[in-house]
């Protein structure tokens, strides 16, 4: 989906300065950086134009919806 220099299943903090991850959004450049939740934190991209976040939960969770095992309510009907 995003693109990498060289291919790793799972993000991870040897990443972070070795790959360059382009933004499907605005093919801008995207950073590894970390980002904090009520009760834990995370490591993901960001990217810098549009601000799109990309993690592993969230690849996971789009291919999971492309496969069809998860419904898609970004178009739900209301």
């Amino acid at each position: 989906m995003y693109t990498r220099k060289r291919k790793k299943s799972k993000l991870s903090n040897s990443l972070k300065e070795d790959v360059l991850m382009k933004c499907l959004r605005c093919n801008s450049v995207m950073i590894y950086d970390k980002f904090y939740g009520h009760f834990e934190y995370f490591w993901g991209w960001k990217c810098v134009i549009c601000g799109e976040i990309v993690d592993q939960v969230i690849l996971d969770n789009r291919e999971l919806v492309r496969m069809g095992r998860l419904p898609n309510t970004r178009y739900r009907k209301r």
